[in-house]
């Protein structure tokens, strides 16, 4: 364990202590998953920090991409835009002495369908990459981009999906309700 995780687990209320080691020993569980949920969630922030600046910086590593694929850049966009306004409402609820299950199943659920959209986007920027490449020979600044795009949001996807499992994770350590 880390010194922030003990550090919440030396923390834990009287009461709960009083009650005995079950007790403690399910709060200690909830206080990880609550801890693991968190770094994910700072972990995919910035991820999407760093893709953002990639995307901002794009016109610059390239030479005139074909519009299909700054098409789905755009597109892109606008998933991580959705993305980190989930990741805002679940740090809320989260910081809630009682967070709603119902919320961050809710919460969850979106940040899944987000990763399988972006997981078809990453297949079709493939299948456009493949296309454009065997036209467009010369334009390798084009690829290089398109390339890294692709891999930034492939690694976006699988923090995504795992900040819906800490999510279900953590609602499984939260009393029924």
């Amino acid at each position: 364990m880390d010194w922030e995780l003990q550090r919440r687990v030396a923390l834990i209320a009287d009461p709960i202590w009083e009650v005995g080691p079950e007790a403690v020993s399910e709060e200690i569980e909830r206080i990880r998953a609550h801890y693991t949920l968190e770094r994910e969630i700072a972990r995919l922030k910035k991820q999407l920090r760093s893709s953002a600046t990639l995307e901002a910086n794009a016109d610059r590593l390239h030479n005139q991409p074909p519009v299909a694929i700054e098409d789905e850049a755009k597109a892109a966009g606008n998933e991580i835009k959705l993305i980190w306004d989930e990741l805002v409402e679940l740090e809320a609820e989260i910081a809630k002495p009682e967070p709603s299950p119902g919320k961050l199943r809710q919460i969850a659920q979106a940040l899944w369908d987000v990763s399988v959209r972006i997981g078809k986007y990453c297949g079709s920027v493939a299948d456009i990459v493949i296309k454009e490449s065997a036209k467009e020979l010369g334009k390798t600044g084009t690829k290089v981009t398109v390339a890294a795009l692709a891999a930034t949001t492939a690694a976006q996807n699988e923090s995504i999906q795992s900040v819906a499992r800490a999510i279900w994770n953590f609602v499984k350590t939260l009393p029924p309700g």
